[in-house]
């Protein structure tokens, strides 16, 4: 039977049988040598790797989207929370630390991260880059193939690196060359293909904010080199996309937008995973292929405990995070009432009286009148598990972003220009800022987030403050910590839980008050330990089926 390729969605199923009655041409399918020829060939190749991504990184057949448990979860500026304890466990094993090798969050990433080299490597396998076009979805799988390795990097440390496709009996090991080496081969393939790639027309265009540009290429090298200290290759390459003026800050007044489906495409976004719906594939393979199933529960606020629903929330979630509240209270001082501040997390004031309520909307009701409402609050006397006397909202979902009731297609971010404008920032702090251009780029970030600090200096500590407040909950703090070496802040971690709990309801008391109570329901061991944790285990099922496969020390 001849080996088919079936183009577009299913670009990778090829088939293959030993019996001459089976040797039969089949019809509406592209014969596996005819495929791979035409520049369409190739454009119809991308198009299939750009599905894998939203598949595999911004979707997949789970109750979340991987990589933001992955690398939110160990930060110090979060916490794993939920109806109880044990409630969204394969969130709260990484953020306790107390994960091993089966845990399902590690698993699902590192897979989906090989599922999309494996198809870039499908199209570099195949593709001769002889035309333009054929050279650019070869730079833009080129690009992709090294992301996927360097988040495999810093989440594994020295993962295979995969640059073909393997037959099934290779068993490839651990990279080599070490950690630093695959960092920079990573920068190093991003840096050769630049030339090859479109550039980003403008900052309202909003293509270009939904595949691999110039900018994507450049940010991800200056990123790596960062990681490996090549401070001098990382300020080249973030300056780079500074100077090409594609990307601006959105306005403060929008940046809780960038974390909704208002926000997509917008001139701050360097690439985003598009996950716009397909009519064509039926709703419920929208529902998994192309969003993250269950995503929007995971990271709402458990609504069923409240005495009515927060105007703003479009559904029930399942309260899987918190934000901790010793960064939160970090966070208030240096912020203030910034409109960043307000947009990332409630102080209980705010929760209770500022935030609008069903059970009061449209009533008039004066704050002495919502004080004693029971239409407000915590009315669950169980409390809010996790939750310390702040109350996350960056991601709590919008109704925008549920346009199908429990789910919606909200895009995943991967790139946005405030952790460039912060990464040149820290790389400015390493080498020089002879031109200022460093300092101003960290005080372009504390002035649109309306912040009550703002830097007169550059100092690496301002830098990682900064960072912190900013990309909180965006996959960056915990491979900061790691290659900073500050991991204190995580050695605690599964201790002393706190659960929120309202007096009107609890007590009895005649007003609202939030108090707070601590547990320890961990009899185990829990908390970040040095040389053990900075590396998150290999997945069970890629160690038990490849011998050369070395296991990191968090899954021995």
């Amino acid at each position: 039977m001849k080996k088919i390729i079936y183009s577009l969605l299913s670009a990778t199923l090829l088939f293959s049988a030993c019996e001459d009655r089976l040797n039969i041409e089949q019809k509406g399918v592209i014969p596996f040598e005819s495929f791979y020829q035409t520049d369409d060939d190739a454009q119809n190749a991308l198009n299939n790797l750009y599905q894998s991504f939203c598949l595999n990184i911004a979707g997949n057949e789970g109750i979340y989207i991987a990589l933001p448990v992955l690398f939110n979860e160990p930060g110090d500026d979060m916490l794993a929370a939920g109806n109880y304890y044990g409630d969204n466990d394969f969130g709260a094993q990484l953020n306790e630390f107390r994960y091993d090798s089966q845990n399902e969050v590690i698993k699902n990433a590192y897979w989906g991260l090989y599922g999309v080299i494996y198809d870039c490597n499908l199209i570099l396998d195949n593709i001769e880059p002889t035309t333009n076009i054929k050279k650019r979805v070869c730079a833009e799988a080129r690009a992709l193939r090294a992301w996927a390795h360097f988040t495999l990097a810093i989440g594994w440390n020295c993962p295979p690196l995969v640059d073909h496709v393997l037959s099934a009996d290779i068993k490839p090991t651990n990279y080599e060359g070490g950690h630093d080496k695959l960092i920079e081969w990573c920068a190093s393939e991003a840096e050769a293909v630049v030339n090859d790639l479109d550039e980003r027309t403008s900052p309202t265009d909003k293509v270009g904010a939904s595949k691999v540009t110039k900018g994507f290429a450049l940010t991800l090298a200056g990123k790596a080199r960062l990681f490996m200290g090549d401070y001098a290759g990382a300020k080249n390459n973030l300056k780079q996309v500074i100077q090409s003026r594609k990307y601006e800050l959105v306005p403060g007044n929008r940046w809780a937008n960038l974390f909704h489906t208002s926000g997509d495409l917008c001139e701050e976004m360097i690439f985003q995973a598009n996950v716009v719906e397909n009519a064509n594939i039926g709703e419920w393979s929208n529902y998994i292929q192309r969003t993250g199933w269950m995503f929007i529960q995971f990271w709402n606020w458990r609504t069923d405990k409240l005495a009515s629903m927060p105007s703003f929330i479009g559904v029930d979630g399942w309260g899987g995070h918190a934000i901790r509240e010793d960064f939160a209270a970090r966070m208030l001082a240096n912020d203030g009432d910034s409109y960043r501040r307000k947009s990332t997390f409630l102080t209980a004031d705010e929760f209770l009286y500022e935030m609008e309520w069903n059970g009061t909307k449209d009533k008039g009701l004066t704050r002495a009148q919502l004080e004693t409402s029971d239409q407000i609050g915590i009315k669950d006397k169980t409390g809010l598990y996790g939750v310390g006397e702040y109350f996350a909202n960056k991601f709590v979902a919008w109704k925008e972003d549920n346009t199908k009731g429990s789910w919606g297609f909200k895009n995943l971010t991967i790139f946005r220009y405030a952790e460039v404008l912060l990464m040149y920032a820290e790389a400015c702090v390493q080498t020089d800022d002879a031109d200022g251009l460093g300092l101003q780029c960290l005080q372009d970030v504390q002035n649109r987030a309306g912040s009550d600090y703002v830097s007169t200096q550059l100092t690496l500590e301002d830098v990682k403050k900064e960072k912190s407040f900013e990309m909180w909950l965006e996959g960056v703090r915990f491979p900061d910590m790691v290659r900073w070496g500050d991991t204190d802040g995580v050695k605690d971690n599964g201790k002393n839980i706190p659960t929120a709990y309202d007096a009107f309801f609890t007590k009895g008391e005649p007003k609202h008050r939030i108090y707070v109570e601590y547990s320890n329901p961990n009899s185990g061991t829990t908390g970040f330990i040095k040389g053990k944790h900075e590396y998150f285990a290999f997945p069970f099922d890629a160690i038990s089926v490849n011998p050369n496969l070395k296991q990191n020390p968090s899954g021995e």
